[in-house]
């Protein structure tokens, strides 16, 4: 058994987060799944004191993980026979969150647990959480194929337009499907259409932010708001380009920091970052949509990071070491005078593997660019098996709201690529 430094136990982990992680203070050992692990350059895999690899299937269905947790105990104490207990258990992505805190119970390890970690991926019992807090959470239904017909029909009727049916414990609009009505509802369930896991919630109509923060000892300790220039949903069923932008609305920023507080409390996530959408409706109303004990995906972190000085990944890893956040003050975007607004904007990818040919527009971006992550000549894009696949990403900072989506537009109808298939 190795004495000194402390052992600290990833759950999952990516080369783009090395950056995050003290190989020279702790004993760093990661539980991962075959194929990560070979994708990881050789330097890095060669950093970790042990990486011990689990046979998963090939599937964007994050709960392959949390399936997996028994065995993933067991390499754990493998672990723990070489390097000894645990200091720190560390999940840091959607379907790390939940296994990670199971481990941390199971080893005893301080940190977020499976109470909380639960909450924050399943759905249902997250909006559940939420009754008596004052925040109107969308209508919902746990449904599967074995729902009732009628229990069925009776919360169909008592919606007022389109059904969002989605699984209960997924990300980035995996498995999301937007119907038209109570009609269509009840005869995909009458083909038999209706999965299990699945919950079907009233559609909301609305803008919907994405609420990025850190929370340590309860205390919100970072808090930026961005509205989505579209959604998820169709950056990733459509052609959509996806961004978000900052509002420069104080009252509005303040009033989702107030929600914010009331869910994290709620959920009792207090050591963490996190991820969270809400609906703005034309009313003036705030709705909530779903929270993941996690940092943003997408232009998120990569945004935070270039704009505001705010590195969430490392802000993750430091929560589950119990270490102290390196966000010196509690702060929100809005006290950064220097920022009137911001945001970042992925362009769609092009479907396929293909090579680049020629890449058009960036001696026209706007001034306000301080960001650019764009493909260069010969190189060959694949966008299949990727989540956030992207032909194209940008930082943009501004005056204000509306002048940071004016100059997104502006490179949205100027920037392209020219392809051809094939490699």
């Amino acid at each position: 058994m190795n004495a000194g430094k402390p052992h600290v136990v990833h759950i999952g982990f990516h080369a783009s987060e090395a950056h995050t992680v003290d190989f020279e203070a702790d004993h760093v050992t990661v539980v991962m799944p075959r194929a990560s692990a070979a994708r990881l350059p050789a330097a890095l895999a060669a950093r970790f004191a042990r990486i011990e690899v689990l046979d998963l299937p090939d599937s964007d269905d994050l709960d392959t993980y949390d399936r997996a947790v028994d065995r993933m105990r067991e390499l754990v104490e493998d672990l723990v026979a070489q390097f000894g207990p645990p200091a720190a258990i560390v999940g840091l992505y959607e379907h790390t969150t939940l296994p990670a805190a199971r481990l941390r119970e199971h080893f005893g390890v301080p940190g977020t647990g499976a109470k909380t970690a639960l909450l924050c991926r399943d759905k249902v019992p997250m909006k559940e959480a939420l009754s008596g807090t004052g925040i109107r959470v969308p209508r919902f239904l746990a449904v599967g194929p074995d729902t009732p017909r009628a229990e069925l029909s009776e919360f169909a009727r008592g919606l007022p337009g389109r059904v969002v049916l989605k699984p209960r414990s997924q990300g980035a609009s995996i498995g999301v499907r937007i119907l038209d009505g109570a009609a269509e509802l009840l005869a995909l369930a009458d083909a038999g259409g209706i999965e299990e896991g699945y919950e079907a919630e009233e559609f909301v109509d609305g803008s919907i932010y994405h609420i990025d923060g850190v929370v340590r000892d309860g205390e919100m300790r970072w808090f930026c708001a961005s509205r989505y220039l579209d959604t998820c949903f169709d950056f990733r069923h459509g052609t959509a380009p996806l961004g978000a932008v900052t509002p420069d609305s104080p009252g509005l920023v303040r009033r989702m920091r107030d929600v914010t507080g009331t869910v994290l409390e709620a959920l009792g996530l207090t050591d963490s970052t996190y991820h969270m959408e809400l609906f703005h409706t034309p009313g003036d109303e705030l709705v909530f949509l779903e929270i993941g004990n996690r940092f943003g995906g997408a232009g998120i972190s990569w945004h935070q990071r270039q704009v505001y000085g705010v590195d969430l990944a490392r802000e993750s890893v430091l929560a589950c070491l119990g270490r102290p956040s390196e966000v010196a003050t509690p702060t929100t975007m809005l006290d950064h005078r220097d920022v009137g607004a911001s945001g970042w904007l992925y362009m769609p990818a092009v479907s396929g593997a293909v090579r680049v040919v020629a890449v058009r527009g960036l001696d026209e971006l706007p001034g306000s660019v301080v960001g650019v992550n764009t493909p260069s000549v010969g190189d060959v894009l694949d966008s299949e098996g990727l989540i956030w696949a992207t032909a194209g990403g940008f930082l943009v900072r501004g005056d204000s709201t509306l002048a940071v989506e004016r100059d997104m537009a502006r490179i949205i109808s100027t920037y392209t690529l020219e392809t051809k298939a094939g490699d």
